[in-house]
C-alpha cells in the first residue's frame, strides 16, 4: 500500500548512487518528491516530521529503469498469457497488471518497446502518473510498424523486394501515432528470425520511408525506436537520428563506426533477457524460432565493442512474453555481468544513471543525489557483491517513487 509523500529518512543504508563509486554509509533525505540530503549524518533539526526507514544496513539504490518494456504482451511472473487474443478490454487490464508487476520489482521507470493497444499504454501512464494505479514512471509507445505499414500484430516481415517504397504512408503512421498521444513511435527496420526464420537479416524500410518517419517524428515531437538486428537496418536507424536501437545484432565495423559517431545522441539495448528466455526456457513454443543460437553469438560479440567505444548500452530484455515475463527485468543485468563483461556497478549504472538519460530525465533521475527525484529502492544485501538480488522481490524491503513509498519495511 502506498504512503503518500511527505519526509522521510532513509537511515543506516549503504548508498549506491548510480555513477558507479563504492557504496558509502549515509543517510538520505527526502522531502516532497525530491532528495535533498545525501550525507553521513543529517541534522536533528531536519527530522521533526520525517518518517524513519531503518535501512538495517542495506543498500540504498536508485531505482531501476528498463528501457525496453513490453506492458501489453500479457505475461508476468503471476500471470501466463500465451494466446495474446485477449479482447481489448482485458488487455488493458493486463497492461495495468504488468505496471504494478514491475514497480513490485524495483522497476521505478519504464521505456516502452510496443504496444499493439497504444491507447492503453497512454492511458496506463496517466494513472502511473497521478498515482492511483501503481506502476512506473512511463514514456509510452506506437504499435510496432513494419513493411507496408501492415496492421498491429501482423509480421510477416516481406522485406522491401517486390514493393514499391511508401513514405508517404509512414510519416502517416508517425503521425497517427503522435495523434493518440504516444512518447515514441516504433520501427521494425529488421525482421525477426525468432518470430519469422531468417526475416533478422532481412531490411523491412527503404531509406526514403525512414527519413520520412524521422521528418515526422522531429516535427511532432516524438522519439523513434528501432527494432534492428540486420546492420543495414542499424545503420539507417543512425543515418536519421533515431534514439533508440533495439537489438543490434549484426553490427558489422562501418555500423560500430556510425553508432560510436553518434553515441551522445542515441541508445542500445541488446535484450539479452530474451534470447537467454528463447534459448533456455521457451520449451516448445512456436515463436522461440530460429537463429537464436547465432544472436546470442553476435550480441555477446557485439556488447562489449560498443561499450568499448562509449556507447550507452541498457538494460530491457523483451519482457512479457510467457517465457518470458514481465517480473523477471532484473535479470538483464545479471546476464551484463554474465555475458557482456560489465562489473556490477557497471551493469547498475547502466540500469540507473543511464536510465534517466534513457527516459529523457538526466540531471533528475538515476541518481541518489540532492536535487533528484526520490525514485528510491533499498535492497537486503549488496548487489554489487550478487548482483542476482536484485531478483528476489522479498530483498527489495522499500520501493519509492517520486518521494511517495509504495512498499516500506515491515
Amino acid at each position: 500500500m502506498s504512503e503518500t509523500s511527505g519526509t522521510t529518512l532513509f537511515t543506516d543504508v549503504q548508498v549506491f548512487d548510480g555513477t558507479g563509486r563504492e557504496p558509502f554509509a549515509g543517510e538520505v533525505l527526502v522531502e516532497g518528491d525530491r532528495i535533498t540530503a545525501v550525507t553521513g549524518k543529517i541534522p536533528a533539526d531536519k527530522l521533526a516530521a520525517a518518517r524513519i526507514v531503518d535501512g538495517g544496513g542495506g543498500t540504498l539504490i536508485p531505482g531501476l529503469v528498463d528501457s525496453h518494456t513490453h506492458l501489453g504482451f500479457g505475461s508476468t511472473v503471476e500471470h501466463r498469457s500465451p494466446r495474446r487474443d485477449e479482447p481489448d478490454e482485458e488487455k488493458a487490464l493486463l497492461v495495468a497488471h504488468a505496471g504494478r508487476v514491475l514497480l513490485d520489482h524495483g522497476i521505478t521507470s519504464a521505456y516502452s518497446g510496443g504496444n499493439r493497444l497504444p491507447r492503453t499504454e497512454i492511458a496506463a501512464r496517466k494513472a502511473f502518473a497521478e498515482g492511483w494505479m501503481p506502476g512506473p514512471r512511463f514514456k509510452a509507445a506506437s504499435w510496432e510498424g513494419s513493411a507496408g505499414m501492415v496492421e498491429p500484430g501482423v509480421y510477416d516481415f516481406p522485406g522491401i523486394d517486390g514493393r514499391a517504397s511508401d513514405p508517404e504512408s509512414v510519416s502517416r503512421f508517425v503521425g497517427e501515432m503522435a495523434d493518440l498521444g504516444v512518447d515514441i513511435v516504433k520501427l521494425s527496420l529488421s525482421g525477426e528470425s525468432a518470430v519469422v526464420q531468417g526475416t533478422s537479416r532481412i531490411v523491412q524500410f527503404t531509406e526514403d520511408e525512414v527519413a520520412a518517419a524521422s521528418a515526422a517524428a522531429r516535427a511532432r515531437g516524438v522519439a523513434l525506436t528501432a527494432h534492428a538486428h540486420a546492420a543495414e537496418s542499424i545503420k539507417m536507424a543512425v543515418r536519421h537520428g533515431i534514439r533508440a536501437v533495439y537489438h543490434c545484432t549484426f553490427a558489422d565495423e562501418e555500423t560500430l563506426d556510425l553508432l560510436e559517431a553518434a553515441r551522445d545522441r542515441l541508445f542500445v539495448a541488446p535484450t539479452p533477457g530474451i534470447i537467454y528466455a528463447n534459448l533456455h526456457e521457451a520449451g516448445s513454443e512456436p515463436e522461440r524460432g530460429m537463429e537464436v543460437e547465432a544472436t546470442e553469438k553476435a550480441v555477446r560479440q557485439v556488447v562489449p565493442e560498443l561499450v568499448r567505444r562509449g556507447i550507452r548500452v541498457v538494460p530491457g530484455g523483451d519482457y512479457g512474453f510467457p517465457w518470458n515475463p514481465v517480473g523477471r527485468n532484473a535479470r538483464d543485468l545479471e546476464l551484463f555481468v554474465d555475458w557482456f563483461g560489465f562489473t556490477p556497478a557497471e551493469a547498475l549504472s547502466a540500469a540507473t544513471r543511464d536510465g534517466g538519460w534513457v527516459m529523457g530525465m538526466d540531471g533528475e533521475l538515476g541518481l541518489v543525489k540532492e536535487g533528484y527525484l526520490a525514485d528510491l529502492v533499498l535492497v537486503d544485501g549488496d548487489p554489487l557483491d550478487d548482483i542476482r538480488v536484485l531478483q528476489d522481490r522479498e530483498r527489495l524491503t522499500a520501493i519509492m517513487k517520486a518521494g511517495v513509498l509504495y512498499k516500506a519495511p515491515a
